[in-house]
């Protein structure tokens, strides 16, 4: 593929409430809870789920943190927490794998550890927009990995990201668009997204209104204009149009990317 493409890990923080607490007094109490903590999790009550979920959700944002609550068996707490009832212990546990997600060690153990069926399902929570928007996220980060980019097709999540990428909620598009410009740094997965109709949903995001929305859709766009098939599916759909306008916006996120689809589609007409 060589430098046609381009993938990036994305950094998703909160503040963090524990922000003056000691590392080494986080990690014994995080030890010495744990059990209790597990315990809260498969709870029933909904109180105790959430105030797990939302301190390792903050935890999570310190760099350091984020593989010390793993290699402490954190995914232990927050796969539970995933299935609850409880709509915001979803949110929450949706965003802690997020902010998770964004250490390369911890892509790699979270698909090993069963992360991205979890998180597929997630996807599929309609109405819960927050918890869509994260799980988005957390495999948006999680397939930056090249072979996590390969599970998540195996896992079927391919088709669920194409459809929310139709959403009605701009901050979900954007998130599911960023996973599949990710998934698409892959031969297989890009002609996958071509093949349920990604190709379509993502050039319409590209007319949105919404920067981060574009920037995303270029980018995607980039990645898939790749395959030769792609290339003339896009053609056909008026791609090139399009990324010229955005392409002659300068100084946007979105203008490089869509520069480099640009030369990746009227690469077709020089063979």
């Amino acid at each position: 593929m060589g430098n046609s493409r381009s993938s990036r890990r994305r950094r998703y923080e909160e503040k963090d409430a524990s922000d003056d607490e000691d590392d080494g007094e986080y990690i014994r109490q995080l030890e010495l809870h744990l059990t209790r903590l597990i315990a809260y999790a498969e709870s029933a009550d909904p109180t105790l789920q959430r105030e797990v979920a939302e301190k390792l959700a903050n935890a999570a944002v310190k760099a350091e943190r984020q593989v010390q609550i793993v290699n402490l068996g954190g995914l232990r707490l927050l796969v539970p927490l995933t299935r609850s009832r409880d709509a915001e212990v979803r949110r929450l546990a949706a965003h802690a794998l997020a902010n998770l997600s964004v250490d390369a060690q911890n892509q790699i153990k979270l698909a090993e550890d069963g992360a991205i069926p979890v998180l597929i399902a997630l996807l599929a929570c309609q109405g819960e927009i927050h918890v869509q928007r994260q799980a988005a996220k957390a495999l948006a980060n999680i397939s930056v990995n090249v072979r996590n980019k390969e599970r998540v097709a195996e896992e079927k999540g391919i088709i669920p990201l194409v459809e929310l990428a139709r959403s009605p909620h701009v901050g979900v598009r954007v998130e599911a668009v960023a996973a599949l410009a990710n998934l698409a740094v892959n031969d297989k997965n890009e002609q996958e997204i071509a093949r349920v109709g990604g190709l379509e949903v993502i050039l319409d995001g590209a007319k949105a209104p919404s920067v981060d929305l574009r920037s995303q859709c270029a980018r995607a766009l980039r990645n898939l204009s790749v395959n030769t098939d792609n290339k003339a599916r896009l053609r056909d759909l008026g791609a090139i149009p399009l990324l010229r306008d955005i392409a002659a916006s300068r100084g946007t996120r979105a203008a490089a990317q869509a520069q480099r689809a640009l030369e990746n589609l009227e690469a077709s007409d020089k063979k």
